[in-house]
């Protein structure tokens, strides 16, 4: 699976979009009184994209999950896919599926939620010129090589971070097809028994006619069909408020009448306005873990649970000094994972063997194994049988310049220094640099890595990761067994035999660790006395703080 990446110049471009107009059409529209329950506060990071198939990131994915429904909604407590706009989703052979959508169900400026809706969306994500960074999730679909040939090369790209492609006649995904109004049918090149599970990630949320219309103004003041709905345009900056709408029709309407984002960009955090009442659900960092968890008050109102989320430090195997297996072996067995744990909280995270995390479906295998486990005399035996530190280098470890990243990060490039010598360098970039930096492969040391998921699959983990060739990933790997398993169980007859596969698929990294896994991350969320049912949900949960919308109550 070949990817399109979202380089820093298409992200700006993106960005800008956010500040540039507003949406076309008539205000009279779109009806969103509210439902009557008080407005909730809520923090937001830096948004990159509000029309599917452009965002990929956690914080443009939490605004999108509640002002579109996808096909499918993931149980709150299992991760489960659940059928949402979907009437049914069938299929006889995994790879021709029929999927029934729901009748009278409208987007925000009253267009119809149906098969060409879902056809217009993915079609533009997955066209190669359009550079969106969901462009992959359409890559098992019919008629994707013909939208995606290899871009033109670099020398000839106007600007040097954003791909170009020769003329690209072909538009449209062969293997969609309407037949009729409420009945999309989807051809994939080969069986996929996960397919439905996908369903329910941004990347195949449908968008409207009138969105397409206008992208720059969609992007500030978005179209969607979900619960809730924006009535004035959204500032990237400082966010803005969305309003329950009226006429939703789907099957869990809010209770609340709306929800205020404020953005808390890269360097500052919501616990200061949350500790006055003005975040109504935040996490807090580092530095005020401690004096949060030892507040008897708070502590009635603390969300603590385990998260799918994980954290490792990823590896630029383009670069000569990675090359050795046993480097990196040796740099993960220096890490101190309790001893850091410690340092930052010990109730946030808990050290991790393994790179699918064991809340997820085929997850929790142990895979690192040994390789995971602090041993410094073992780490400096096998830095020393790959030839030793290159004399007078430092250690570059590249983070993006959140103020917790920065703690964590600290504490384990001192526990590599105190374990066997190499002194290190802890590079900061701001998020979209740091972004593209990773993409383009211009890192030159070890950098942060962070996942949540998109669905409940061990697939998840692997594929969009470390799938897709040297060129393409954001290590630079490259391993054709893992490919071939990667294949193979996306074609398994039943969804166990897929499971089975992928933890096959696991073990082939784990031999090459292109990346360490650290520490898979336990929620802990606080919430103010004015709302109650506060329901994180295990897969659609943001990192700074967040609740399902769809259930949170306003009691004050």
């Amino acid at each position: 699976m070949r990817r399109i990446r979202m380089t820093v110049a298409a992200a700006a471009a993106a960005t800008l979009a956010l500040t540039a107009s507003a949406c076309a059409g008539d205000e009279g529209d779109v009806d969103g009184e509210g439902g009557g329950g008080g407005m909730l506060n809520m923090q937001i990071g830096e948004v990159r994209s509000f029309i599917p198939g452009g965002s990929g990131e956690s914080e443009g994915y939490r605004v999108m999950k509640n002002i579109y429904d996808g096909l499918v909604y993931y149980n709150n407590e299992t991760g489960e896919a659940e059928n949402l706009v979907a009437e049914e989703i069938t299929s006889e052979d995994n790879q021709t599926w029929t999927i029934k959508i729901k009748s009278g169900l409208t987007f925000h400026n009253g267009e119809a939620v149906d098969a060409n809706a879902f056809i217009r969306s993915w079609n533009r994500t997955a066209y190669a010129p359009n550079v969106l960074p969901l462009n992959y999730f359409f890559a098992t679909i019919a008629g994707y090589e013909e939208m995606n040939p290899e871009p033109l090369p670099a020398e000839e790209w106007a600007d040097p971070e954003v791909p170009e492609y020769a003329d690209v006649d072909v538009t449209e995904l062969s293997g969609l097809t309407a037949v009729d109004d409420l009945t999309l049918q989807v051809e994939l090149t080969a069986p996929f028994i996960g397919f439905p599970t996908m369903l329910g990630y941004e990347a195949f949320y449908p968008v409207a006619e009138e969105c397409l219309a206008d992208t720059e103004a969609c992007e500030k003041k978005p179209i969607g069909n979900g619960p809730f709905m924006f009535e004035e345009e959204y500032n990237v900056e400082s966010g803005g408020t969305a309003v329950t709408w009226a006429d939703y029709a789907g099957d869990k309407k809010p209770s609340i009448d709306g929800v205020n984002w404020k953005v808390y960009l890269e360097g500052s955090d919501c616990w200061a306005d949350f500790l006055t009442g003005d975040i109504d659900v935040c996490r807090p960092t580092a530095a005020d873990y401690e004096a949060a968890v030892n507040d008897e008050e708070l502590a009635e109102r603390r969300i603590q649970q385990p998260d799918p989320s994980v954290l490792m430090l990823g590896f630029p195997l383009y670069v000569d000094t990675y090359q050795d297996v046993d480097l990196r072996r040796a740099l993960s067995m220096a890490i101190d994972r309790e001893g850091v744990r410690t340092v930052v909280g010990p109730d946030r995270f808990y050290p991790l063997d393994t790179w699918v995390p064991d809340s997820i479906l085929g997850g929790g295998q142990g895979a690192c194994g040994e390789y995971c486990t602090y041993d410094p005399d073992a780490a400096a035996a096998l830095l020393e049988e790959a030839g030793g530190w290159p004399e007078g280098e430092k250690l570059e470890i590249v983070v993006n310049d959140a103020s917790d990243n920065l703690d964590i990060f600290r504490a384990i490039g001192d526990s590599i220094t105190e374990s066997i010598g190499v002194e290190y360098e802890l590079v900061s970039m701001e998020w979209t640099d740091f972004l593209g930096a990773r993409e383009n492969h211009t890192v030159t040391g070890p950098f942060r890595s962070g996942w949540s998921p998109d669905y409940n699959l061990n697939e998840n983990y692997l594929e969009p990761i470390y799938g897709g060739g040297a060129a393409t990933n954001d290590q630079g790997w490259e391993n054709e067994e893992y490919d071939a398993k990667i294949a193979e169980a996306g074609a398994a007859a039943t969804i166990d035999e897929a499971v089975t596969l992928y933890q096959e698929a696991e073990m082939i990294l784990a031999e090459d660790m292109p990346s360490i896994p650290i520490f898979g991350e336990t929620i802990n969320f606080f919430y103010t006395e004015r709302v109650d049912n506060v329901i994180i949900n295990p897969i659609y949960a943001g990192p700074g703080g967040d609740a399902e919308l769809r259930d949170i109550e306003i009691v004050e």
